[in-house]
């Protein structure tokens, strides 16, 4: 009988959030999204309220949701060994909403948001941070351009197509990876 493998040999599995764990996206609130002023916002150098108007904010605030599906499959990644990091654009604002969605589960070894980095997707300097906490990362965004960014790093990518099997995706990416870990 071959012994588990331990967690810190596995690939740290590193999930996007709007798009793959929680919906819905900010632009689907803002009709006409100034890119401007959500990069500059996904970076921390405004604030949420140089964002959108207070009733916005608030509107999104209230309907920001994890997905139970894709939690499950983060439940499921955990059972069998792996580190999970949260890797996103995401405005520092609203962090705090995902993290009490999220709890104490323990369920998220890692929160890597560009709005506390400093830096977004699909710059170079956003992977590297990812490169520091694990040798090998499999990376799962829904933005193709994140993924392709990510492989350029040496990173593994995984995209999140909309209405693709994202688990037997990740599976198979893992298995190239020759790391699929001990199974339940």
């Amino acid at each position: 009988m071959s012994e588990p493998t331990s967690s810190s040999a596995l690939p740290l599995v590193a999930f996007d959030l709007i798009g793959v764990l929680a919906e819905p996206s900010w632009r689907e609130l803002d009709g006409a999204p100034d890119r401007d002023r959500w990069h500059r916002l996904r970076v921390g150098a405004i604030d949420e309220d140089d964002f959108w108007d207070p009733a916005t904010a608030a509107a999104y605030r209230a309907c920001l949701r994890l997905r139970t599906d894709r939690l499950a499959l983060v439940s499921r990644l955990r059972a069998r060994g792996h580190r999970i990091a949260l890797a996103t654009n995401f405005a520092r604002a609203w962090l705090p909403l995902v993290r009490d969605q999220i709890g104490d589960s323990g369920l998220v070894d890692h929160w890597l948001c560009s709005g506390e980095l400093g830096v977004a997707k699909p710059d170079p300097r956003f992977w590297a941070h990812l490169r520091g906490l694990a040798s090998d990362v499999v990376v799962i965004d829904d933005q193709r351009g994140n993924i392709d960014a990510a492989r350029a790093a040496g990173l593994i990518g995984v995209w999140a197509l909309p209405g693709a099997d994202l688990e037997a995706r990740l599976d198979a990416a893992l298995l190239t990876a020759g790391a699929s870990g001990p199974q339940p």
